[in-house]
Formats: C-alpha cells, sequence, structure tokens
C-alpha cells in the first residue's frame, strides 16, 4: 500500500496477518470504524480471522477454536501490505476490543444497498475504497459497479453531482464517504435524492 494510493477492501479480505514474532497468525476477515459520521472515517481496528487457538490475552478458551475473529487496534499494526499486516503483538497476547458501537466493513457496509434520504434505492456497495493516510486507512468511499455506469445515465449524472457538492476528485465510480448520511441495519444511506 503506497501513501495516498487508494486500495479496494475487497482485496485486503484474506491477507496473511502475522504476529510480532513473523510467525502467521490468521488473515483479514474484516475492519471496523467507529460508528459516528461526525469523526474522520479511519479504520480502527483490524477483524483477524485467527488459526487455532486456545488462549485470546489472559483469557483462557473452554476449548480450542479455530473459527475467531478479533478485533484489534489499528494501533497494534506494525505494518501493513498487500501481501501481509504485521501486529506489534505476540499470539495471543493481543489487545482485544469489543464490537459494540462499530461499523464492521463486512457485516455493515460491504455489499448493502445504497439509498437516497427517501428510500429510493441507488446501487449496492460493491467495494469500499480505503486509503492510507500517515500509517492509517481512511474510508474514502464507497464503489459502485462500472457496469451499471455504462447501462443508466441517470446514475452517471447523480454520482457526478455528489462528487461535485463534495469536492471529491475520487474516479466516477465512487461516492465520496463525505455523502453517506447514516448506516442502518439493512442500508447505507447518501445523503442526496435520486432524480425521478
Amino acid at each position: 500500500m503506497e501513501e495516498g494510493q487508494p486500495i479496494g477492501f475487497r482485496d485486503l479480505l484474506r491477507v496473511d496477518v502475522r504476529d510480532a514474532t513473523g510467525r502467521q497468525i490468521g488473515h483479514v476477515q474484516d475492519m471496523a470504524l467507529q460508528a459516528d459520521l461526525g469523526r474522520v472515517p479511519y479504520i480502527e481496528f483490524l477483524g483477524v480471522h485467527l488459526f487455532w487457538t486456545d488462549r485470546v490475552g489472559d483469557i483462557e478458551l473452554v476449548r480450542r477454536a479455530e473459527d475467531l475473529v478479533l478485533l484489534v487496534p489499528w494501533s497494534d499494526v506494525a505494518s501493513a501490505s498487500e501481501e501481509v499486516i504485521t501486529l506489534n503483538s505476540k499470539h495471543p497476547e493481543f489487545p482485544v476490543k469489543t464490537a459494540a458501537g462499530k461499523w464492521l466493513v463486512r457485516k455493515d457496509i460491504l455489499d448493502k444497498q445504497m439509498v437516497d434520504p427517501e428510500g429510493s434505492r441507488i446501487h449496492r456497495v460493491d467495494d469500499v475504497v480505503l486509503m492510507l493516510q500517515g500509517g492509517r486507512l481512511k474510508v474514502a468511499g464507497l464503489e459502485v459497479s462500472k457496469g451499471m455506469l455504462l447501462t443508466s445515465s441517470a446514475l452517471r449524472r447523480y454520482l457526478a453531482e455528489i462528487r461535485r457538492k463534495h469536492a471529491s476528485r475520487s474516479t466516477s465510480e465512487v461516492i465520496p464517504w463525505e455523502a453517506v448520511e447514516g448506516i442502518t441495519p439493512d442500508a447505507v444511506v447518501i445523503g442526496e435524492e435520486v432524480p425521478h
């Protein structure tokens, strides 16, 4: 990942995660940000799908588990590339956080229906565009498929207007994060009405 260059969230799924000793401990399953549109949308947590483990920090599990995904603070990431993410902590001594009060990119945003404030459908979120800034990942926008833009001139005009309003220099397929008005269990609400 290069500073300032966009990367799709889907490109980071299943990237190897290593602990401070260099041992592969799992892979990226999700990422999370605080559920607050008033904050800068930085990825603050890495969802790590662990290989078999019987401990998480000081907690000893009842039995070994494989299907365990932990939220590790982004501050514990020592380095990140498109091939491997290395943590500062050694397995199993991770600073684990709860998912409460957070939006999980894969669970709450990716593939969700985008709607306008009136509930009119816009498109599904095909990918979440991230950008590395100062060693942290920031959510830059939501990507829609190029195929939809080719078949819908109304969608092209709608996206162009949103980008103009938010002074976005992103590509035509990306709705800037600043246009997001809310995230519900069923949809991502974009703060502009779809012209009828």
